[in-house]
Order: structure tokens, then C-alpha cells, then sequence
């Protein structure tokens, strides 16, 4: 139902885009009474009763008025890394797991002036696929399809950072630049309508896809329409397709059975694989990333760093904190966290994994893998645990019996049983991560191991990747450490001890703007905090103790590009 308040009659007219088009309410109403009354002076129309009257009966009028309504923001090869993705990740993998002579098929879901679909074709040709490629292309928008159809565009189709990619397909005429027919012929474009249940079908096309691309198109629609969506798209996709959606648009594992993939830029979807293809498919290493404009990053060295060696160290780079005596007590607030000679994670005298009291006893409530519930049944945040909200550490100790065949597990290198022993493969989010945090204690590589597999339960855990950024750190896996961080930060931005890991992180790789940034959103996220308040996934310090840190960490890195060391 539209809300708001809106003059007579105008509040009908989005009333009837909603019906025709699934577009949600738009949050400003202004604006959209503004587009409202723009396509009514184009049409010649000044009373909004009869407009609406003409509205929905005629196509291209009704058309015009979507195009006020809806942001039709697009340009050749945009949001770089999902091409990127696309390239190094999966063509490669489709052409292992289908074959050499496989027809690549990619759907365009909301094609606007056809800058997308086009650059997916020109994609597919680079990459050798010209001759087993089908690329469709859809609007719900006529004069949209129009312009895709002519092929003619501006410097402003070209403004975006791998739009260069396309030059070598375009003629320049005066200030146009026109299509290369090579690159037309690939595409199929067609009217389709997202909201309405006419697809997928053998018919339209769409249909047993390897990739659609739909972005930023589903934050115009309302939850059922969304939800119809989702379900359509899952069904459009072959077994093991991947689907692209914008950074804006809302999730969609509650309302179709994708598999979510997170990547250092962001989520995709996937279609799992069925039955036997599961069994035969084993990805590949990704190809190496381009820059934005096409060209490959120069090979850098992996698991090297400062500390010269990738072996697991004693402790995380600790600095000590003064102590009123002027010695030290320990690691000073923020720092990664002192691991012990055994790898142990840090914590109180007792490594975690164990019963309160040291000896190994089983806690009360221990679940199948040793792994206890918690007391109050709460779901956990977006942060992995519950208990983020209070900073402190849940606790869920492994028995004798099963640390035991954890222990077992490890000494004949299975990682996989071992993490399952532990319970990294819990459906709860926070028995998962605890188990992590016991494995970390026996093995470090086979925590970061763990993380992996639980991360694949539970893709959108911030603290899972935020944990396996730490053991990575500790092993002098510089760059798989900023990644990772990268990703919780992606998954939950508001993580402050995110922001401070990836600070040192940055700094140990020299990286000293990025670690200065890094550390200047750590403080500010805790100085929004009470000074007292426990930050999530800190170890139990306190806001103001780790604002202070960062503090430090930045005025330092900024005296030191000044010249000042001191």
C-alpha cells in the first residue's frame, strides 16, 4: 500500500506502477512526484486523473514514466570486479566442469541502454568463448531496449574504470561512439517484464543459464515482488550458474535456495551443483586479477612480510602495555593478541576448548561434538556470537572424549575430521565459531582450515572471517589476512576491532595511508561507544581503551610519513 503524503491522484499513479511492475513505494515521495509530473509534461498532460486513465493503457507512456521512476545508472564494464570475477573465476571453472564446446549462456536481467549485456559479450569473446556464447538482455522498459537496440553512446557510457576494455569495439562519429556489429550480434534483446511470472521458460530464453547479471534493480521492488524474483531466478539458472546482483540490493538466501559466495568485493549466488556433478567438481585456482583496465596485476611474492619467515610465530607482533610499576602487563589494548609457543589464542590462564576450571571437564549442556548450546537459545548476531554485543567470549568446551579425537584427528593430518570433531560444521553460528577458537589452540592451520569450512555453513558471519584474519596474521599470510578482514568489514562495516585488525594488517605490509585509515574508523567507531562499554570480539577491553589505541597507531603512522619516527 502506497503511504506518504501525495496531491490527489498521484498517489494512484504509484499505486498502479506498484501493480504493473512490483516497484516498491519509493522512499522519497517528492522526488517521485517530481518524475510524476515531468512524464505527464512530456505526455502533454496536466490532469493527473487522466493521465493515470492513459497511463495504463498505453505501453510507451507507462514506459516513459518507469524510466522517471527508477535510475537507469549504468556504463560499460560496471562494478569492475564482477566482470573480473566473471573471468578469472567462472569461465574457468565452467569450461572444467562442462567442456570445451559447452554454450556459454548469460542473461542481462534489467539491460537498461544495453551498456551491460554488451560488455558481458565482449567479455565472453576476449576469453575465446565467440563461438559458444548466447547473451540475452531484457527490460521492462521499451525505450530503454530502444536505445540498446541503436548502439549509439556517449563519453558518458565510458566514464568508468574499465570502460577502455570496450574502445577497441566502438567507432567514434563526432561526439557518439557506435557498437561494433561483432559485438551486437551476440546479444538477443527482448521486453520482459521481472515482476510478472512468465519466465523462466524454454521460450523466452531464459532458461538453463550459466550467469545472469541482475543489479541493482531488485532495491525498486516490494518484498513479494522480491520474493518472486528470487525464486524465478534460482529457477532460470542451470545447476552451478552464478548469479551477480548490485551492492544495494536486499539478500536473498531467505527467499531461494542459493548458495551464497562471498568474495573480497562482495556476495554472489550460486545454484548448487546436483547429485553427481558435486561429486566431479573441484574448483580451480582463479586466474590471476586485472586492474581496472584490463591489464595484470605485477606477481608479488605470498606469505612474506616483515617478520621474513611464514612459519607460525610465537606471539602477534605484542606490544607491551605500561604498567603502573613501569613494567608491562601484557599486550597493550588492540593489538592482535598474544598466541603462546603452542598457538594457543589468548584468553585467561585455561586455553579455550577446555572446561572452566583447566581440567577438561565437559561443561553442562554439551552438545553432540562436545560443543555446548547457550543457556538463553539466543540466535547470534551478524558478528558470530551472541555475546559480541557484551565483547566477552561464549563458551562452549569440548569434553575429554572429543578433544580427544580432535587431537587424534590432527596428528594424522585431517584437518576436515578434525574440524568436524571440534564442531566448525555446527548449524549454530556460534558453536562454530567457538569450535574455531578450540582448534586454534592445537593447530593453527588447521583453525584457518576450519574457518573455511565453516564460513561455507555460514557465509555471512562477520566474526568467522574476522577470526580467520587474525590466525592468517599469525602466520605471516599477509595478504590472505587483509582479505579476510576485508571481508568481515564487507559482512559488518561497524566492526571496530575489524577496522584495527586490518590496520595492522596494512601496516606490517607497509601500506601506511591504508593502516592510518584503517585505524582513524576503528577509533571513531569506538568513540561512538561509552568508554566503559565492551566492544564486539575485542577480548573483553573496553571502547575507550581501544580508541585510544588507534589513536596512537595513527598519530604514530602519520609522524612517521612525516619524517618523525619518534
Amino acid at each position: 500500500m502506497i503511504g506518504g503524503v501525495l496531491p490527489p491522484g498521484f498517489k494512484e499513479v504509484l499505486a498502479l506502477v506498484e501493480e504493473r511492475a512490483g516497484l516498491a513505494a519509493p522512499s522519497c515521495l517528492a522526488a517521485a512526484l517530481e518524475g510524476i509530473q515531468r512524464a505527464m509534461a512530456r505526455a502533454n498532460k496536466d490532469d493527473v486523473t487522466r493521465y493515470l486513465h492513459e497511463v495504463a493503457l498505453d505501453n510507451a507512456l507507462f514506459d516513459d514514466l518507469l524510466t522517471e521512476l527508477t535510475i537507469g545508472e549504468t556504463y560499460f564494464f560496471r562494478t569492475h570486479e564482477h566482470f573480473d570475477h566473471l573471468r578469472r573465476v567462472v569461465l574457468p571453472e565452467l569450461r572444467e566442469r562442462r567442456g570445451q564446446e559447452h554454450l556459454v549462456r548469460a542473461w542481462s536481467a534489467a539491460c537498461s541502454s544495453g551498456e551491460e549485456p554488451y560488455s558481458i559479450a565482449a567479455l565472453l569473446m576476449a576469453e575465446g568463448w565467440e563461438e559458444h556464447m548466447s547473451v540475452r538482455a531484457t527490460d521492462v522498459s521499451r525505450t530503454a531496449l530502444s536505445r540498446a537496440q541503436q548502439a549509439r553512446y556517449t563519453d558518458w557510457s565510458l566514464r568508468g574504470p574499465s570502460a577502455d576494455r570496450m574502445r577497441a569495439h566502438l567507432k567514434q562519429e563526432g561526439r557518439f561512439y557506435w557498437l561494433s556489429q561483432d559485438v551486437k550480434r551476440h546479444v538477443q534483446l527482448g521486453y520482459l517484464n521481472l515482476a510478472l511470472e512468465t519466465w523462466p521458460s524454454a521460450e523466452s530464453g531464459i532458461w538453463q543459464l550459466d550467469v545472469i547479471f541482475c543489479r541493482n534493480v531488485l532495491i525498486y521492488f516490494n518484498r513479494a515482488t522480491i520474493e518472486g524474483v528470487a525464486r524465478r531466478l534460482h529457477a532460470s539458472l542451470d545447476d552451478g550458474g552464478y548469479l551477480f546482483t548490485g551492492p544495494s540490493d536486499p539478500p536473498l538466501g531467505d527467499y531461494a535456495p542459493f548458495e551464497p559466495v562471498l568474495t573480497e568485493w562482495g556476495v554472489l549466488y550460486r545454484k548448487p551443483l546436483a547429485g553427481a556433478n558435486a561429486g566431479h567438481f573441484v574448483p580451480l585456482q582463479p586466474l590471476a586479477p586485472l586492474r581496472a583496465d584490463g591489464t595484470p596485476f605485477p606477481a608479488e611474492p605470498q606469505g612474506t612480510g616483515r617478520t621474513g619467515s611464514g612459519a607460525f610465530p610465537a606471539t602477534l607482533e605484542p606490544r607491551a602495555r605500561p604498567s603502573p610499576a613501569g613494567g608491562s602487563s601484557g599486550p597493550a589494548p588492540g593489538m592482535p593478541p598474544t598466541f603462546g609457543a603452542d598457538g594457543s589464542l589468548p584468553g585467561a590462564s585455561t586455553p579455550w576448548g577446555t572446561g572452566p576450571s583447566g581440567s577438561g571437564a565437559p561443561a553442562s549442556g554439551a552438545g553432540p561434538h562436545g560443543g555446548g548450546t547457550p543457556a538463553s537459545g539466543a540466535r547470534p548476531v551478524s558478528g558470530g556470537t551472541s555475546s559480541s554485543k557484551t565483547g566477552t567470549r561464549p563458551r562452549f568446551p569440548l569434553s575429554v572424549e572429543a578433544l580427544e579425537t580432535v587431537r587424534q584427528a590432527l596428528a594424522r593430518g585431517d584437518w576436515r575430521e578434525g574440524a568436524r570433531r571440534a564442531g566448525a560444521q555446527s548449524a549454530d553460528p556460534e558453536e562454530a565459531l567457538a569450535a574455531v577458537r578450540a582448534l586454534a589452540n592445537l593447530d593453527p592451520r588447521a583453525a584457518v582450515f576450519a574457518c573455511g569450512e565453516a564460513a561455507v555453513r555460514h557465509p555471512l558471519v562477520a566474526g568467522l572471517r574476522y577470526l580467520e584474519a587474525l590466525l592468517l596474521l599469525g602466520q605471516a599470510r599477509l595478504a590472505d589476512a587483509e582479505k579476510s578482514a576485508r571481508q568481515a568489514l564487507y559482512l559488518e562495516p561497524g566492526l571496530a576491532v575489524g577496522h584495527l585488525l586490518l590496520g595492522h594488517v596494512l601496516r606490517r605490509q607497509d601500506q601506511t595511508a591504508g593502516a592510518a585509515r584503517a585505524y582513524r574508523e576503528a577509533e571513531g567507531l569506538c568513540r561512538k561507544l561509552p568508554p566503559e562499554a565492551l566492544v564486539p570480539l575485542a577480548e573483553g577491553e573496553r571502547a575507550g581503551a581501544l580508541a585510544d589505541v588507534a589513536r596512537a597507531e595513527w598519530r604514530r603512522l602519520e609522524r612517521m610519513e612525516g619524517g618523525d619516527a619518534s
